[in-house]
């Protein structure tokens, strides 16, 4: 049976991230478990949602879904792989589902192309244009970030010079998608050709790489990088450390098809002072000056992208810098924070303000 867990504001919310038997009973918010990408993330929406709003957070099942003091469940994300097995949200009354919709079409197609996943919920929350234009009552909102662009508004690197910086750098995930609008192919060609043709010049790095992204790759082979360089040990810091010692970043979307989807990979970038060679949605220049990123899509091959990263002399770099500089100092970075993220899905929710707080 489910706990009681009334607040004393008498509002209490309910959330669920793919949740199994190990994260019940509050445990995905046990500290030690900080270091896990989910729980890092959850304990940071409940730690903040408490501090700036009248209500507790707990997972789903330590609260009654009836009761008038749950003011909604919040799922982050949804798949028919979960929906077959989910016996949480058809116990909950229609009005307070809500959905949060993060990953792209390529990791999650469930809910982008099986509308009736989203008619399950009667909130949604989503950065993707093309669904908020085709339902205006959906809610729009940010990617959630990698490292705090706010913490980042200084330089931390500005003693690094360019002649100290190395030339290229690749921080992602070895994966493999089915789905047509990954960029996953393109940026495997991407590594391979500067890992042939400039191997003194570029460094690879992430989980995964050198060995199968998917199974039937054990038999007919995978590529195989001298540039790779391992995992970086650390946080979204540690990233940000790292590409703050290269001149620029192959920075390639999982999903650059979508309008809307602008992840930490380019505020990643931002915040190390590393100009991106970007690969990324349409209408990235509505929300992030032009003049900060190099558009990947300019070069007729990577052959020409190599020409022009290794031929850039240092003041049109140091121009690419002060675009980014002034973004980094602008209103407009706010909108890629977590807290716009968390404020953002609150409001959505009619969440009550704690004592004393504005709105």
């Amino acid at each position: 049976m489910p706990s009681e867990t009334n607040s004393s504001s008498g509002r209490t919310l309910a959330v669920n991230y793919y949740f199994e038997s190990p994260d019940f009973e509050d445990r995905i918010f046990n500290l030690g478990r900080s270091t896990e990408p989910v729980a890092g993330f959850i304990q940071s929406f409940k730690r903040w949602i408490e501090k700036h709003y009248a209500v507790e957070v707990h997972t789903w099942d330590c609260v009654d879904p009836l009761s008038p003091e749950v003011k909604a469940v919040l799922y982050f994300d949804y798949n028919w792989r979960y929906a077959h097995r989910d016996s949480i949200l058809a116990r909950y009354p229609f009005e307070k589902r809500a959905l949060m919709m993060i990953e792209p079409a390529n990791v999650n197609p469930s809910l982008y192309y099986l509308s009736r996943y989203r008619r399950r919920f009667s909130r949604i929350f989503t950065w993707d244009h093309a669904l908020l234009a085709k339902h205006p009552e959906y809610n729009p909102i940010n990617v959630p970030v990698g490292a705090e662009p706010a913490l980042y508004r200084e330089n931390r690197f500005g003693g690094i010079g360019f002649d100290e910086k190395r030339l290229l750098v690749a921080i992602s995930r070895n994966r493999w998608s089915y789905m047509p609008q990954s960029t996953y192919s393109k940026r495997k060609k991407a590594y391979s050709h500067f890992d042939a043709c400039r191997p003194e010049d570029f460094d690879l790095y992430g989980p995964g790489w050198n060995e199968p992204a998917i199974f039937y790759e054990k038999f007919l082979g995978y590529p195989m990088y001298k540039c790779y360089r391992g995992v970086l040990p650390g946080d979204w810091d540690a990233k940000v450390a790292c590409m703050a010692k290269y001149k620029f970043a192959i920075c390639f979307e999982n999903n650059a098809s979508q309008a809307g989807y602008i992840s930490e990979k380019i505020t990643d970038c931002f915040c190390a002072r590393c100009v991106p060679v970007y690969y990324g949605s349409p209408g990235v220049e509505k929300l992030i000056p032009r003049e900060c990123w190099i558009d990947a899509r300019q070069f007729r091959d990577y052959a020409e992208m190599e020409s022009f990263l290794v031929d850039m002399p240092q003041s049109r770099h140091a121009e690419y810098l002060s675009a980014i500089e002034d973004f980094m100092h602008s209103p407009a970075l706010d909108f890629f924070s977590t807290e716009h993220y968390f404020r953002t899905l609150a409001e959505g929710l009619g969440l009550e303000r704690a004592g004393g707080e504005s709105g």
